[in-house]
């Protein structure tokens, strides 16, 4: 695996992404992928690369196909993300293609984006346990919870409970 960070022809492969980190619930029907277009998922990436502060983090496997993103930007309370704390705090959103799940790899290129952007919230649906106990392992903690999602910050000098 290479981890590099996003370039502009990276922007596909993250919406494929974010449609991937729509968390489905056991026996639930994945979403349609017309999802992408409702405003409270397509602000995440529209215009990717526009923004102040826009970064993303990709996992290339060693046939050179994309498995994996990380990646984030910077809301405001005038369209907050699921995960908003506040205009200042970058919103994360990542994934890893299906087959490559449970390997490992999403670690990386989310401790990449990290190194470049300490501060960062999101918010986790409570039955994604696997991806819940990785956010804790690096830092983030709780900070709130909305319906069945937990909000989750990581700050530098923030102690973990």
């Amino acid at each position: 695996m290479t981890f590099r960070t996003w370039g502009g022809d990276d922007v596909a492969f993250l919406w494929e992404m974010l449609y991937e980190s729509l968390h489905v619930k056991d026996g639930a029907e994945p979403f349609p992928r017309s999802v992408l277009a409702d405003p409270g998922i397509a602000h995440y990436l529209a215009d990717f690369g526009a923004t102040t502060g826009d970064d993303a983090q990709i996992c290339v496997g060693a046939t050179g196909s994309r498995v994996g993103a990380a990646w984030c930007r910077r809301l405001s309370l005038v369209d907050p993300g699921c995960g908003y704390v506040d205009d200042d705090t970058p919103e994360l959103g990542m994934a890893v293609v299906a087959e490559w799940r449970g390997k490992g790899i999403g670690r990386r290129p989310l401790e990449d984006l990290l190194a470049r952007n300490p501060s960062m919230s999101l918010s986790v649906d409570d039955e994604n346990e696997g991806a819940t106990a990785l956010y804790r392992s690096i830092g983030f903690v709780p900070v709130g919870v909305v319906e069945q999602s937990t909000t989750m910050v990581r700050r530098l000098g923030l102690r973990r409970p």
